[in-house]
């Protein structure tokens, strides 16, 4: 009974293991991620028009619908430069004005087929009875650039009804009230 019992040995080298920690933080990153509102990527920097007869944006309106935003923005292109945008002058080179779903621009030849797409994507049950062909419920909103020429809005609109979209809202910013004093 007089086994005696020996001392453990002592390591001195012990590090952790960051295996599992970095796994952790790409799931956290990827569900921040997810997570974020991804509604920002609809909406292009642009100055709206005004309208003094504009109607509030009702949020809970659209819940549940399906909705596509179309923004009419100036975009000369990556490195190109617009001498008369950059000194505050409105742009009339059709090439610099896109027109831009979900983040991706488009021309005027490339956006009808993706309108047709996303019209296909929520058809009436049944066939409207004056265009005689089942209709798109999905809602369209277009936000122009206050600068825009207004033969592109038209076009959209034109694309828009000709793809079977007929709900279509068109944004624009209330303005300011004049100060009293």
């Amino acid at each position: 009974m007089g086994h005696k019992r020996e001392k453990p040995e002592v390591k001195e080298d012990i590090s952790p293991n960051l295996i599992p920690m970095i796994d952790i933080m790409f799931l956290l990153l990827l569900f921040f991620m997810l997570g974020a509102d991804m509604g920002q990527r609809e909406k292009e920097e642009l100055i709206l028009a005004n309208a003094d007869k504009v109607k509030e944006e009702d949020k809970e309106r659209h819940k549940g619908e399906s909705l596509t935003t179309i923004n009419i923005h100036h975009n000369p292109g990556k490195g190109v430069a617009c001498p008369i945008a950059d000194n505050g002058g409105i742009c009339r080179d059709p090439t610099h004005w896109k027109w831009a779903i979900s983040g991706h621009d488009y021309d005027k030849d490339t956006i009808k087929p993706q309108l047709q797409i996303l019209a296909d994507l929520n058809l009436q049950a049944a066939p409207d009875p004056v265009a005689k062909k089942r209709l798109s419920e999905r809602k369209v909103l277009i936000r122009a650039d206050q600068s825009a020429p207004y033969g592109d809005v038209q076009k959209v609109i034109e694309y828009c009804g000709s793809a079977g979209m007929y709900k279509i809202e068109i944004a624009a910013a209330k303005p300011a009230p004049e100060k009293k004093g």
